[in-house]
């Protein structure tokens, strides 16, 4: 039970920090926000996944889980972060 919480916290949490990115003047793409919607979308769908069908959730699902939470948080919910870093 513990690890479904942690994956279903960890998945919620990176959902609305994706929602809920501030752009602060920073350019706008329609490629990166759609990216962005379906990301969101597919992290509240694990979520509520997880909830309603109570699937069994793995210790690597939960680790997985947090790592992600960890690089959303990172990049501040900037998806074009995520996927171009400055080298």
């Amino acid at each position: 039970m513990m690890i479904q919480i942690i994956a279903l916290c960890a998945y919620i949490f990176c959902a609305f920090r994706i929602v809920y990115f501030s752009r602060d003047g920073s350019r706008y793409h329609r490629g990166y926000a759609w990216f962005a919607t379906l990301l969101a979308a597919s992290f509240f769908g694990q979520s509520i996944h997880i909830i309603f069908f109570k699937d069994p959730v793995t210790i690597w699902d939960a680790v997985f889980a947090v790592v992600l939470a960890v690089i959303v948080q990172r990049s501040g919910g900037n998806v074009a972060k995520l996927i171009w870093s400055a080298s």
